[in-house]
């Protein structure tokens, strides 16, 4: 599974597009957790500690490039579209239309869920991943942002990059930029 293109925008929070060239991706700024929930959230990984309820009324739009299995995918994502807990989900639309592929949607829905393994690719606090046959993303928090400024993170990023898996990982507005001089690290200022 990998994201190649991902666009999320709400009515004040989040308004933000990028093309993932990196295998590690930080998430900077006040609504970084956010951004990683709700990263989550469009593959299939729910439950996350923070509610996304809890800000712009849970209303986000995500449009997002994604390969599974040599398949590309382009999911178009709206989250409390006309309600709470009105969740609408479409893949593979026809161009310059409305209407998508439902057996796209289907099989889409069905990946993620096969590939689910609980809560592996999930690390608070730590970056200490376990080798595992999970193929998701893996998603990073509140660690980055406790190290002291002197700690050099290449070890732990180099370590990250060789588990061929995306990273994404979500740090504080002020995280110093200078630790992530790497070109294995692509940051996003959210």
């Amino acid at each position: 599974m990998r994201i190649n293109n991902l666009q999320i925008t709400s009515s004040s929070t989040l308004n933000f597009e990028t093309n993932f060239k990196s295998p590690i991706c930080f998430f900077r700024g006040r609504h970084s957790d956010l951004a990683l929930d709700l990263i989550r959230e469009l593959i299939g990984d729910f439950g996350s500690p923070n509610d996304p309820d809890q800000i712009d009324n849970g209303q986000f739009v995500l449009h997002a490039d994604m390969e599974i299995d040599d398949k590309n995918y382009n999911i178009c994502y709206i989250r409390n579209a006309d309600f709470m807990g009105d969740k609408r989900l479409g893949v593979n639309f026809e161009s310059n239309n409305i209407s998508f592929s439902m057996y796209d949607t289907q099989e889409f829905i069905n990946k993620c869920n096969k590939l689910d393994m609980g809560k592996t690719n999930i690390l608070i606090k730590t970056a200490d991943v376990i080798p595992c046959v999970d193929k998701r993303p893996i998603f990073i928090y509140d660690f980055f942002d406790r190290l002291d400024e002197s700690v050099d993170i290449s070890p732990i990023i180099d370590k990250l990059t060789s588990l061929d898996r995306q990273v994404f990982i979500a740090v504080c507005a002020n995280y110093p930029c200078k630790m992530t001089n790497n070109n294995k690290i692509q940051i996003i200022n959210i």
